[in-house]
């Protein structure tokens, strides 16, 4: 079921909206719609982490002995899946670092929003993004870490990782 929403921006913002809106030829619903989905998961992941801080810890502890590199295992599989989410979203870190020498979450999401480049296209970064940030029962599997702008293998998959990087990316293509 669909709902109608509406709100107040203010004018730039808007004039800067239908100006992306053109470059990516999405329509203005399915826009706002990424947007707020991008919104949720980052409220719902800041919310997960503030909760109860007791809990947390707990959880922490845990996750640290059932799912503690979970990414180990998962690594190999993405390998030899280039259509995978999770391949393509390392494809683009690599694919990154090769070109500036550091990877930022901007510049992974810029590289991964390209409908024109199938290879690394991901209609849904930001949710698969962070699961890929998370070592927990329903995550992804932790690999990266970030700062909120510059994003760094996680270092307890980080051998695994460049043990495949040459088939997520390879420099000479």
């Amino acid at each position: 079921m669909n709902k109608s929403v509406t709100f107040t921006v203010d004018a730039d913002v808007y004039e800067k909206f239908r100006i992306a809106l053109n470059l990516t030829n999405e329509t203005q619903d399915t826009a706002v719609e990424s947007c707020m989905r991008w919104y949720i998961a980052k409220t719902f992941e800041k919310a997960s982490q503030v909760y109860n801080p007791k809990t947390v810890a707990r959880q922490n502890e845990d996750t640290n002995k059932d799912f503690y590199g979970k990414a180990n295992q998962r690594i190999p599989v993405w390998a030899v899946k280039p259509n995978q989410y999770n391949h393509k979203i390392i494809r683009a870190y690599f694919k990154a670092v090769a070109t500036t020498g550091r990877a930022t979450i901007d510049m992974m999401e810029r590289l991964c929003s390209d409908e024109n480049n199938p290879e690394l296209y991901v209609p849904t970064f930001k949710n698969n993004y962070s699961q890929m940030k998370l070592d927990g029962p329903k995550s992804h599997g932790k690999v990266f870490e970030d700062d909120g702008e510059t994003v760094t293998i996680w270092h307890e998959v980080e051998d695994t990782l460049l043990k495949y990087k040459s088939s997520f990316y390879n420099e000479e293509v």
